[in-house]
């Protein structure tokens, strides 16, 4: 259909994005990092995922690559629809998806709504099958491993809850460790990362 859609906020629901394309308004279904992102008036590009039945056209959209990989991937999975995979990617960022299937980690998947501990079972055993016989899931958890954020910094996983991909977040905070100090606390070097981000 197309690969991506560029053009301003209009608004924002609890859900999708209203954005406005040349004139031409598109209500595109975001995971909750990519709506806590973006704001009214903002020029964003959306890499997007059309979902199309008989009675119903639906378009979900992502920031980055690896949040649409994820999602796209997830669709493969018996049981697991657009509204489910959406949740799952809302729910855990790539990286953080990824740490859940290498730890087993049935938990932290059915943290994802509407998506109960059956649910989580079989998205656990089926993304397991798949990594062993897909390359594009061999490679999603490959870049997951090398990119994994260290245990115990809690500046890194407030930013890789915000949405951030791991090499963002390392940089970033890395970057903010550098002109605060090491003694800064973990709220500042956040708030430091932050606006280094949204100065990109």
């Amino acid at each position: 259909m197309f690969a991506f859609l560029r053009g301003a906020v209009h608004h924002k629901t609890a859900t999708a994005i209203a954005l406005d394309v040349g004139g031409v308004g598109f209500l595109v279904h975001a995971p909750e990092p990519v709506l806590r992102r973006v704001v009214f008036g903002q020029e964003i590009t959306l890499l997007t995922h059309c979902h199309i039945r008989e009675d119903d056209f639906l378009i979900f959209g992502f920031l980055r690559e690896e949040e649409k990989s994820l999602f796209e991937m997830l669709l493969g999975i018996s049981g697991v629809g657009p509204k489910v995979a959406l949740s799952v990617v809302s729910a855990l960022p790539p990286a953080a998806f990824a740490e859940a299937v290498l730890a087993n980690d049935i938990t932290a998947i059915s943290k994802a709504q509407g998506v109960g501990k059956k649910l989580a079972q079989r998205i656990l055993l089926e993304t397991k099958t798949k990594m062993g016989q897909s390359p594009e899931w061999e490679a999603f958890f490959g870049e997951a491993k090398a990119d994994a954020v260290p245990d115990g910094d809690d500046a890194y996983e407030a930013l890789i809850s915000l949405g951030c991909t791991p090499p963002e977040a390392k940089k970033a905070v890395a970057a903010a460790r550098a002109a605060l100090g090491a003694d800064a606390a973990d709220e500042e070097v956040v708030r430091t990362a932050l606006r280094t981000l949204a100065r990109k």
